[in-house]
C-alpha cells in the first residue's frame, strides 16, 4: 500500500512539474524581450522567424519558441512591424505575429525641396524602398486614376504625419495622402480659389516658391504679395527657388545660372512655372491664397534669414549691394578662421 502511494505521489509530482514547466514555456510573461520593434519583411516560417530573431539579438530561447510554435500548431507567422514595449510570452509572441496584429507607423511626410528628397525619407519608415516609392510616385498611368498630372503630384504630397501599417503598398500611402490633400486643400479653398480664378495646382505651386523660398513662417505672407504684386503687373516673377529647381541643386546662384533656359525659370519666363518645386506646408498655401497687400516689388535677403523688402529697382539695388558686402564678409571670416587653425 505504501509503495503504491509512494508511486502514485512521484507521478503526480512528475505531471504537476510537466505542468507547470508546460505553463511556463508557454505563458511565462518573459520570454521574449526586445526593445526596437521586429520588421518581418515577408511571411516566413518558424524555423525562420527564429533565424531573424537571432540576427537582431533579441533575447529569447530559441528551444522555447520553437516547442511553444509546435504545441500551439503555429508553423508560419505574418510580415508586419510588431512592437513589443514590456517582455512578452511566448504564446502571445507567437499569437500576434501569426493572426499579423501589426502596430502602425506614424509615418512623416516632411516638405523637401525635390521630389526624390520626399521619396527617400517616405522610403526610409516604410517597408517599401525608396526607389519603389519614387517610381510609383511618377507613375503615370497611376497618377492619371487620381486625376493627377505627374509634374503635379510633388505639390499635394501634404507635409503631415500620417499613421500606416508598415507593410502598406506605395500606391495605398500616395492615395491616401492625396485625398488627405483634397480634403484640406481643395476642398476648403474651393471658394477662395473661384474668386482668384486659380486652379489648386496653380496654388500649389505658387506656394512652393514661397516654402522654399521664405525661412519664417511669419514672413511668408509678405512674400506672396510681393510675387502677387509682380503677376498683377506682368514682370517676371524672379524667384530664386525656381532658379535652383532648373540647375537641380540647392545653392548660391551665379549670373550664369539666372541664364540657363528652362521651363522653371522665372527669370527667363514669365508667370508661374509649370508646376510645384516641392511639397509645401498647409501655411504656405494659406499664404499663397491670401497674400499681404503692399507696395513691394523688390527683396532680398538680410542676416537676420528674413528679407528686406523694397518699392523701386533703386533702392533694392542699394540692399543687395549691402547683401553681398555681409556674405563676402563672411566668406573671408571663414578663410580667415580656417588659415588659423592650420597655422596652429
Amino acid at each position: 500500500m505504501k509503495f503504491t502511494l509512494v508511486v502514485i505521489s512521484v507521478f503526480a509530482v512528475a505531471f504537476l512539474g510537466l505542468h507547470l514547466d508546460r505553463s511556463h514555456r508557454l505563458g511565462g510573461s518573459d520570454a521574449i524581450q526586445m526593445s526596437y520593434p521586429l520588421k518581418l519583411y515577408s511571411d516566413m516560417s518558424i524555423d525562420s522567424l527564429i533565424v531573424v530573431m537571432q540576427a537582431d539579438t533579441i533575447d529569447f530561447d530559441p528551444e522555447s519558441l520553437k516547442w511553444a510554435a509546435s504545441e500551439l500548431r503555429y508553423s508560419t507567422v505574418i510580415s508586419g512591424r510588431y512592437v513589443f514595449e514590456e517582455a512578452t510570452s511566448n504564446v502571445d509572441f507567437l499569437t500576434r505575429l501569426v493572426k499579423g496584429r501589426q502596430d502602425p507607423v506614424q509615418l512623416l511626410v516632411p516638405t523637401a525641396r525635390f521630389l526624390s528628397s520626399v521619396s527617400s525619407r517616405i522610403g526610409n519608415q516604410m517597408r517599401f524602398s525608396a526607389a519603389e516609392f519614387d517610381s510609383t510616385v511618377r507613375d503615370s498611368a497611376f497618377l492619371a486614376d487620381l486625376g493627377v498630372k505627374p509634374h503635379h503630384i510633388v505639390g499635394r504630397l501634404l507635409p503631415d504625419t500620417y499613421e500606416f501599417y508598415w507593410t502598406a503598398t506605395p500606391e495605398e500611402v500616395i492615395t491616401r495622402i492625396h485625398n488627405t490633400f483634397k480634403e484640406r486643400v481643395e476642398n476648403r479653398f474651393a471658394s477662395r480659389l473661384d474668386s482668384l480664378g486659380w486652379t489648386v495646382d496653380q496654388a500649389t505651386t505658387m506656394a512652393s516658391i514661397i516654402e522654399w523660398e521664405v525661412k519664417h513662417v511669419d514672413e511668408m505672407s509678405r512674400v506672396s504679395g510681393l510675387y502677387w504684386n509682380r503677376l498683377r503687373v506682368g514682370m517676371p516673377l524672379q524667384a530664386d527657388p525656381t532658379v535652383n529647381f532648373a540647375i537641380g541643386e540647392r545653392r548660391r546662384l551665379f549670373f550664369s545660372d539666372y541664364r540657363f533656359n528652362h521651363p522653371y525659370n522665372t527669370y527667363r519666363h514669365r508667370g508661374l512655372p509649370p508646376g510645384p518645386l516641392n511639397n509645401p506646408r498647409l501655411v504656405a498655401i494659406e499664404a499663397a491664397l491670401y497674400p499681404d497687400q503692399h507696395g513691394y516689388f523688390f527683396m532680398v535677403a538680410n542676416p537676420e534669414g528674413y528679407h528686406t523688402f523694397t518699392r523701386t529697382f533703386t533702392e533694392h539695388k542699394i540692399e543687395a549691394r549691402k547683401w553681398s558686402q555681409w556674405l563676402n564678409e563672411q566668406v573671408k571670416r571663414r578663410e580667415q578662421a580656417a588659415a588659423t587653425t592650420v597655422a596652429k
